[in-house]
């Protein structure tokens, strides 16, 4: 599989990882809240994927730029955690994007209300309490998804490299 095919294969992990958090997060909601206050889930996650897109686009010409500087002097393991840290620094930049903006304050209502608290929330639980909240309820189930389908693609690979080619007589290997 060349580089291009991983690196494709790698942001379509990281893009199912941000859309199965966010509906775990969705899920998770009361369903007189952002249920209501959004008509659908699309609508809800659109207001991350406006930010997750271009964070991700301009992640990713960083990663190129790195690749193709020091690609001679970095080995496989060295590229996979340079590319799980820019992933967590997308889906973390990707929140504070988003928590800050008009769009999510259904959603900062939401953890910063009764429901999240379990008590009528303190001046001090709202702001930056309630978005470490917020970050950490979509931080974990991300992890979780891009955890298991890193684990899945790597015993793909290891499957379809111990396979054997089996050719018959007068074929070329191919």
């Amino acid at each position: 599989m060349n580089i291009l095919a991983r690196v494709i294969a790698f942001l379509s992990l990281v893009f199912t990882a941000e859309v199965a958090a966010s509906w775990w997060m969705w899920g998770r909601a009361p369903s007189d809240s952002i249920r209501v206050w959004y008509s659908g889930f699309w609508v809800f996650e659109a207001g991350r994927l406006h930010y997750w897109v271009p964070v991700s686009a301009s992640l990713l010409a960083l990663w190129i730029v790195g690749w193709y500087a020091l690609r001679r002097h970095g080995r496989l393991v060295t590229w996979w955690l340079s590319g799980a840290a820019l992933a967590v620094g997308l889906e973390a930049l990707t929140s504070v994007l988003y928590w800050r903006s008009a769009q999510s304050s259904d959603l900062r209502d939401l953890f910063q209300s009764i429901w999240y608290w379990h008590r009528v929330p303190q001046a001090s639980d709202m702001g930056w309490p309630s978005f470490r909240i917020y970050l950490w309820g979509h931080l974990i189930p991300w992890a979780v998804v891009l955890l298991l389908g890193t684990t899945v693609w790597i015993l793909l690979n290891k499957k379809a490299k111990n396979t054997t080619r089996i050719t018959l007589p007068g074929t070329r290997n191919g």
